[in-house]
């Protein structure tokens, strides 16, 4: 089977980023779960971004349900040129308002109606390009909570429905010259079976579960024409040298807190990057623990002090000894020189996650690692961890970007076991798929959030 093949047809990445790294474990508003770009099904012209927080939300955690921090910056970025340092940011920040601070309650009735949401935010979008701010929107409501059958009693929400979201979803969907943004609660769209997965990979015992159906997530997403994104402000052309773009999320927080007698927090200093995620699973599988906060808190473009975990991973020796896949050793390709990367290496696994790679068509065009990027006098590609999308591929599935139902779980393990070595095709499934999700046909393409009182639940009896 061809490489680009077989890798669609098993699609398959191991577990999303959910409480990865120990310090941003205990801080779930800014604990990046999932990041996907994907081209739009619908509109070859435009990409859809979206950015999840909040770890394994439980629909019903109120009075003060999950929201996000007004004290977190949270970004998209992207680097449309190969070296590593962001050509384009989306920025946002919130606001939180109480409008009946003397209630305990959420919300004081139906939550389809603004003036009934006690705790309602707002947030505020910039685009930065090179650093320098080209536009601002601010005061765009977030859709709020999904608090329950009695808070939500229409069709406000209808998060059983596959490919259309109800009027709180659509009717917080704001538009901005040619792109869409939206902030809000979302039916959390990965599947794993998370109990087993960390009880030393019990993957192979059959009966796996989705144990994260049911839960919810605090999402960013926003819909942008590709001539925002590409180096020279262009479409994208199939063998261009703008069609190819290297993109992550992060979030961060000032460098100090304060807890004052009142009982409020003050902030200052400087911006600090607390959280990081471009691929799935690679803090969570690839990195080691004594490295994960390091990693959470590095720009793409220090990357190779991490190298050696990509090149030697470990989870290949786990996933052997524990589950019987064979281990396939090194692997040199030609597309890897040796002054880069040394050898003997994995040299597959730096050409999905550190490069892009050229069996799924997002390698950039004129590559070669360490040379010179046409056009960009001074700057040299270089290997960093990111997700790659090819603008010019109207199909987007991991590893060629990530899309809202893609099996990112089975791709990770196929491809730690070297299904993209030639002559291996190793296929290495979970046994979990995304049945009873809810996805959506259009922006923004998550499902609507589960009421805090109706929803199915995903464990072990």
């Amino acid at each position: 089977m061809h490489l680009a093949i077989a890798l669609v047809a098993s699609s398959t990445s191991y577990a999303s980023s959910h409480r990865e790294a120990p310090a941003i474990s205990k801080d779930p508003a800014a604990d990046l779960t999932d990041f996907y770009a994907f081209v739009d099904p619908g509109n070859p012209n435009k990409a859809i971004f979206i950015m999840n927080v909040n770890p394994l939300e439980d629909p019903g955690g109120g009075p003060n349900f999950h929201q996000f921090d007004d004290q977190v910056r949270y970004e998209v970025k992207c680097d449309n040129e190969g070296d590593g340092i962001e050509d384009v940011v989306y920025r946002y920040e919130f606001t939180t308002t109480y409008q009946y601070p003397d209630t305990f309650l959420y919300n004081v009735g139906d939550v389809g109606n603004p003036a009934n949401v006690n705790s309602s935010q707002t947030f505020s979008v910039k685009r930065l390009v090179d650093g320098v701010v080209s536009w601002t929107n601010t005061g765009l409501s977030v859709a709020p909570n999904n608090a329950g059958v009695l808070s939500n009693p229409g069709t406000e929400y209808k998060p059983n429905n596959s490919g259309v979201g109800g009027s709180l979803t659509t009717g917080n969907i704001h538009t901005a010259g040619n792109s869409r943004f939206f902030a809000g609660p979302r039916q959390e769209g990965f599947y794993v079976d998370l109990e087993r997965t960390f009880d030393l990979l019990n993957l192979g015992s059959g009966g796996n579960l989705n144990t994260l159906l049911g839960k919810n997530v605090h999402s960013i997403a926003m819909s942008v024409p590709l001539t925002d994104l590409t180096k020279d402000g262009l479409a994208p052309t199939a063998n261009g040298q703008n069609n190819v773009i290297a993109c992550w999320s992060t979030t961060s927080r000032r460098a100090s807190r304060s807890y004052l007698a009142d009982g409020t927090q003050g902030t200052g200093g400087p911006w600090v990057q607390i959280s990081r995620l471009g691929n799935p699973l690679v803090n969570e599988g690839v990195i080691p623990v004594g490295q994960k906060d390091r990693f959470n808190a590095s720009q793409p473009s220090a990357d190779g002090q991490f190298l050696s975990y990509v090149t030697s991973p470990l989870l290949i020796v786990y996933m052997n000894a524990l589950l019987g896949v064979p281990n396939p050793g090194s692997y040199d390709d030609p597309a890897v020189p040796n002054s880069v990367v040394p050898q003997p290496a994995r040299d597959d696994l730096v050409l999905v996650y550190l490069t892009g790679h050229p069996a799924v068509g997002n390698l950039p065009g004129g590559f070669a690692l360490g040379g010179p990027i046409p056009g960009e006098p001074g700057k040299t590609f270089g290997a960093f961890e990111a997700l790659r999308l090819n603008l010019a591929n109207p199909v987007s599935s991991f590893p060629n970007g990530r899309a809202v139902g893609d099996d990112v779980v089975d791709t990770t393990l196929s491809a730690l076991a070297g299904l993209l070595i030639p002559g291996n095709g190793t296929v290495v499934p979970d046994g979990v798929s995304s049945t009873g999700l809810h996805y959506l046909t259009n922006f923004p393409f998550l499902g609507d959030p589960w009421a805090a009182d109706s929803h199915p639940v995903g464990y072990h009896p």
